[in-house]
């Protein structure tokens, strides 16, 4: 996701609907939903959509083919595939993306050919590489210059620090378990990770680990609000979106989602945010001002996962 896969914030194009573009692992496609009516628009097929990203200004979405070496790149005026970016071999299952916040860059976990990958957006090519073992997803730093690597060696499970562009060698966080997803805020470092029901917090700089943040069980994405005063993650076992105090590690909020939550996407005035729900096959919007649900979005697809708002 993105932070495991984020949402960016950007100017919207007013004469297209406001879309959010939605991976759809059991059909092998990316949903494309108008938000104001809650209609499919289109479906495109892309073979076990995994990590997927937006460019700030709305105009590509990135999604990652889990069963081939490709990542494709969809343009969002004709809502079809426009180019697939080679990264690795044919057994490369690129998986998490990230985008920094300038959107001139994509950080891709590359996790079966073992690397992180740096896609320059302007050319969509890849333009230098590092040997993570088992990347998994990814995350970048508040100041755009770091991007964070979960790696999921069942023997060494680890946090891998890399330069963007250059993906030069960082440091390299240990962990006790396999990372899932990441968020940078506040100079934290937010994992969750396999098997475990609590958020791990580590400081960004140093990787110390500090708080550890109990949720409702089996936490999955999760990433910081656009203000930076709360951070979000969802809950698969309660099936609910979790709001968790930065100030003091607790939970401060829970809402319901639906069955099996997997990713999170905020609106660009930051007031709104979309969760997926695997098991239910279904995409709700959730006002954090009230802590409700104020819309469900219905049959999109099959197992929904990874979502992108357009701005």
């Amino acid at each position: 996701m993105a932070l495991v896969a984020l949402a960016a914030v950007g100017c919207s194009n007013t004469k297209n609907p406001s879309k959010a573009y939605v991976g759809l692992f059991g059909d092998n496609s990316v949903a494309v939903i108008d938000t104001s009516t809650s209609k499919v628009l289109t479906t495109i097929p892309v073979a076990a959509p995994d990590g997927l990203v937006i460019t700030p200004d709305g105009a590509k979405v990135y999604v990652s083919s889990n069963t081939a070496g490709i990542i494709d790149v969809i343009d969002t005026t004709t809502d079809a595939v426009s180019k697939s970016i080679t990264v690795g071999t044919a057994t490369a299952l690129p998986a998490g993306l990230a985008i920094t916040q300038d959107g001139k860059h994509i950080v891709a976990a590359i996790q079966g050919d073992g690397k992180a990958a740096i896609i320059d957006t302007t050319t969509d090519e890849v333009v230098n590489s590092l040997a993570v073992g088992k990347a998994h997803n990814s995350a970048i730093s508040e100041d755009g210059l770091t991007a964070y690597i979960a790696s999921q060696v069942a023997t060494a499970p680890a946090i891998y620090l890399v330069s963007i562009p250059s993906a030069a060698a960082g440091a390299t966080y240990t962990l006790d378990k396999s990372p899932r997803a990441l968020a940078a805020a506040g100079g934290k470092l937010y994992v969750t990770v396999a098997s475990f029901d609590s958020v791990e917090v580590l400081d960004a700089a140093t990787g110390q680990p500090g708080t550890q943040i109990p949720t409702g069980g089996s936490p999955h994405d999760i990433r910081p609000t656009i203000d930076g005063k709360r951070v979000l993650t969802v809950s698969q076992t309660m099936g609910d979106l979790e709001i968790i105090d930065p100030a003091t590690g607790t939970i401060a909020g829970r809402v319901p989602t639906g069955k099996m939550p997997h990713w999170i996407a905020l609106s660009s005035d930051g007031k709104l945010a979309y969760v997926t729900n695997e098991g239910d096959n279904n995409m709700v919007a959730i006002d954090l001002a009230t802590q409700k649900v104020t819309k469900t979005i219905s049959n999109i697809g099959a197992a929904p996962r990874k979502i992108a708002l357009q701005p």
